[in-house]
């Protein structure tokens, strides 16, 4: 039987192009092979500063009440996919999800902890309580046998799956050898799935999602870069320097972390791009082509006029709590930029470079000497027809020739109120 399920197997592979997939598509051969499967799961943990573990439950349509509703506070994400075999939820914790009571008092921390199989008869059990809780709550739906197995990679432990039955008797010492061949197989290609999908996700979270997809595409060499065309955004913590000096470290993290966690989902949310943090600094791209440069640029002068607001209310807490308000300078500037990767053979940074970089930073780094939040330079006033007050010509740290400087006029008119 199992020389069958790995021609099937080897043929389905070339297909399947999720994890999900293959985990439907495999479960759904065994229940042709009458192995009355109620309930499949899945999960693993994850290297991900956001997400800990994840897990897929599968059941057959005509059985919801074999997924639990999940209540956990540490729940990330959670979404449900229905398919010709059944219905699959996928489910994402947070940290911390690992040392919860409901993972801890379960046969899945068994089976990681001990790296054997493990399983339950409800057939052969005598006593009126079980051994887990799972257990407790499967016997009342009319499961008969309960099958958890470690995947296991280079020794370690990092995965577990488990298959519950409803058929009378459970499964036999054959059946569970069989499975337990299957459920191997099947954890290779999951695991390489999940890899992937994490690899991708990591890599989004640290450089960026266009960045980020971009790596993993393989654009990965040294010296590798494109022109593109992208409104620049440079900013950074007014007196950041003298703030640190009279905050603890605990505090200056915990600055650094309300600011970062107020701007960056803001520039994202109107399609930029965080390439770095630069200690107290933001950089980050919105690029453009010429069909749309003034919808991006209305983009980004919105992202700006909303961060502004969630800043407010941001220090309204912080005073709540004695702490020091958040201010900040905003520079803006459109112009060509080099995207790509610099550096050496051993340590290449994915970046961008050029002359508009660094005429951004130093018009944000004006902003405290001119008393404004926001200044741009004039081709990106130009980009946006709204009423700009002009600041008149400064000598830039750097750039040899005076520019003129613009800041976002503090008497908008509600007909120059940006529309997207």
């Amino acid at each position: 039987m199992i020389e069958e399920f790995v021609d099937w197997y080897s043929d389905e592979l070339s297909e399947v192009k999720t994890p999900s997939e293959l985990f439907d598509k495999s479960i759904g051969y065994l229940q042709k092979l009458n192995f009355q499967i109620v309930r499949a799961s899945m999960g693993t943990r994850t290297l991900h500063p956001q997400v800990e573990s994840l897990a897929y439950t599968w059941v057959p349509k005509d059985k919801p009440e074999y997924i639990e509703e999940q209540t956990n506070p540490l729940l990330h994400s959670k979404s449900l996919i229905e398919s010709d075999n059944g219905i699959l939820r996928e489910v994402r914790f947070r940290l911390g999800s690992l040392q919860t009571s409901q993972f801890v008092a379960s046969p899945v921390q068994l089976v990681m902890s001990t790296k054997k199989p493990y399983y339950f008869s409800f057939a052969n059990h005598k006593g009126e309580t079980y051994p887990y809780p799972i257990l407790d709550d499967l016997a009342p739906l009319g499961a008969t046998g309960y099958l958890a197995v470690p995947v296991l990679q280079k020794g370690a432990s990092l995965a577990f799956l488990s298959l519950v039955t409803d058929k009378i008797g459970g499964w036999t010492l054959e059946e569970q050898k069989f499975l337990l061949n299957v459920l191997k197989l099947v954890s290779l290609r999951w695991m390489n799935f999940i890899q992937s999908e994490l690899t991708e996700s990591l890599l989004s979270v640290y450089l960026g999602k266009r960045t980020g997809s971009t790596v993993y595409s393989g654009k990965i060499y040294r010296g590798e870069v494109e022109k593109i065309q992208s409104v620049i955004w440079f900013s950074d913590i007014r007196n950041y320097s003298g703030i640190s000096e009279r905050l603890a470290p605990s505090e200056v993290i915990n600055l650094l972390n309300d600011y970062f966690g107020t701007s960056i989902p803001i520039i994202e949310e109107y399609g930029g791009e965080v390439l770095k943090l630069l200690g107290d600094g933001i950089l980050a791209v919105f690029p453009y082509t010429e069909k749309n440069k003034i919808v991006v640029g209305k983009k980004v002068l919105s992202g700006v006029r909303k961060l502004a607001g969630r800043l407010w209310n941001l220090n309204i807490e912080r005073n709540k709590n004695d702490q020091i308000s958040i201010h900040h300078g905003v520079g803006l500037h459109s112009g060509e930029i080099l995207y790509g990767n610099i550096g050496s053979a051993e340590r290449l940074d994915f970046t961008v470079i050029g002359e508009a970089v660094n005429l951004t930073s130093r018009i944000a780094g004006m902003c405290g000497e001119l008393g404004k939040a926001v200044l741009t330079s004039k081709d990106f006033a130009e980009q946006i027809p709204v009423r700009w007050e002009e600041l008149g010509e400064h000598k830039l740290k750097g750039i040899s020739e005076q520019r003129t400087i613009y800041a976002i006029s503090d008497k908008i008119r509600t007909k120059d109120r940006i529309r997207i």
